[in-house]
């Protein structure tokens, strides 16, 4: 049982309430962790804008991936569940999905998306990213891409510990 109730959009607080009719309509649906979000709006503002930021230059199967495998290392069931679907839409294979455990030694990704993954779970694990995984990264990202990457990551990071610290569950 979730330690703090979802909202419903017309029982938020005002200024929450255009955020999640946007939400509803980009998504089709009330997401539990942007109506639980939805008691501190100004939180609820700042998550929604940096998840927008992300989707900005970094292509979406990168973006997914590396959000899939935070959220995995995480044990994130919540987000695993939405990522894994929104890897495959932009474009993994079920292959890949059953493989992110072990995609160093798969030959289901290629050598960008074995970069990203890496840089995603060392990232993820210790809060630092080797320099020779920063390098093979930026072999195929541009500055501006390593920041919308780091962003994901972080943001994977902070959403599997918003759903963990409220026990925020699946609808």
């Amino acid at each position: 049982m979730p330690h703090v109730q979802p909202l419903k959009q017309s029982e938020a607080p005002a200024k929450s309430q255009p955020i999640l009719k946007a939400i509803e309509e980009q998504f089709g649906q009330s997401l539990n962790i942007f109506s639980t979000l939805a008691h501190q709006p100004d939180v609820l503002g700042g998550t929604t804008q940096i998840n927008d930021g992300i989707r900005e230059d970094l292509p979406a199967k990168l973006r997914e991936l590396a959000y899939f495998k935070s959220s995995q290392i995480n044990g994130c069931e919540y987000c695993s569940h939405y990522h894994r679907q929104a890897a495959k839409k932009a474009g993994a294979t079920d292959e890949q999905i059953e493989a992110i455990d072990r995609y160093a030694r798969s030959d289901a990704f290629d050598e960008q998306e074995k970069a990203v993954l890496s840089y995603a779970e060392q990232l993820t694990r210790t809060a630092a990213v080797e320099a020779n995984t920063v390098a093979k990264v930026k072999e195929f990202l541009s500055d501006k891409q390593l920041v919308t990457l780091a962003a994901t990551v972080a943001l994977a990071n902070f959403t599997n510990r918003i759903n963990h610290g409220l026990d925020i569950e699946l609808p």
